[in-house]
């Protein structure tokens, strides 16, 4: 059996190659010897991975068979009440957001946070991505000024880490999506442009990383993705088709052919196709 440490290493190869249809069959391998070894913190992380690979990939189903397995076990050796535990119905939850079960997500997010309250500092940099998700789920039931107290909640925590650059651009992202879906766009747009600025001095863009630790990309690829609405809704269509080529290219390189980079293709096309109409038919 590989440590956790040799796991992690080899599933860091096959992303780092591109070879995402090796990825299902490793992980699901380790999780199964593991099984048979009985190393049961094991088999709970390479299933938390395995988790975000099914959601970022959209293969929901999947995800959700595999939920229920870890929370049962977690369970049954008598972990509910841990951190751990919360942070794998934290994935779990941002699982269920993605399959459009919004109020099953919620009910797993208050749930984490009870758990989140009792066992870490109020402080804790952990609480940020629960805060975010929380938010965005409230987003959706149009509770806006909930959601913007939540990401407030989430920024005070960064007040005195200014090295957490990647961090804070991820919030001011999550912000600017708020103001998009409360049709303030000019001030969305501002806050996409402060946190690229952001992504850009963290170092760790997508290739740049000189010490190999590349940002997580879904954020970066949605700031890149609303600074091309931003621009498309202002008909300035070549500045849009050039972030949504990139969110496209930055989406492939981490999540492969995925739902979501085959959408920020079609929005790729179509704006190429806008600006070859308007090319032949200039007014």
């Amino acid at each position: 059996m590989m440590t956790i440490d040799g796991i992690f290493a080899q599933l860091n190869g096959l992303i780092e190659r591109r070879e995402w249809d090796k990825v299902e069959p490793f992980l699901t391998g380790c999780m199964e010897n593991a099984s048979e070894l009985k190393n049961y913190g094991i088999y709970i992380t390479i299933g938390n991975e395995l988790l975000d690979f099914y959601r970022e990939t959209g293969q929901f189903e999947k995800a959700l068979n595999l939920s229920e397995d870890i929370l049962l076990l977690m369970e049954e050796l008598q972990l509910e009440e841990t951190e751990h535990f919360a942070t794998v119905m934290i994935n779990v939850a941002a699982v269920c957001q993605a399959a459009g079960r919004d109020e099953e997500a919620y009910r797993y997010d208050v749930r984490a946070l009870k758990i989140y309250e009792q066992v870490l500092s109020g402080g804790d940099i952990r609480f940020i991505r629960l805060y975010q998700n929380m938010s965005m789920l409230l987003e959706s039931r149009n509770e806006f000024e909930e959601a913007e107290m939540l990401l407030e909640k989430a920024a005070s925590i960064l007040e005195d880490k200014p090295e957490e650059k990647e961090q804070r651009a991820n919030l001011l992202t999550s912000a600017a999506l708020l103001r998009f879906k409360q049709e303030k766009y000019e001030e969305g747009e501002e806050l996409l442009k402060l946190a690229l600025s952001l992504y850009e001095a963290s170092g760790n863009l997508p290739g740049e990383a000189e010490d190999g630790e590349e940002l997580h990309c879904a954020h970066y690829s949605a700031a890149l993705s609303g600074l091309g609405e931003a621009a498309f809704r202002r008909e300035d269509y070549e500045t849009a088709l050039a972030f949504y080529e990139k969110a496209a290219s930055v989406s492939a390189s981490t999540f492969g052919e995925s739902e979501g980079t085959r959408l920020l293709r079609e929005n790729c096309a179509a704006i190429v196709q806008l600006l070859h109409s308007d090319c032949q038919n200039p007014s």
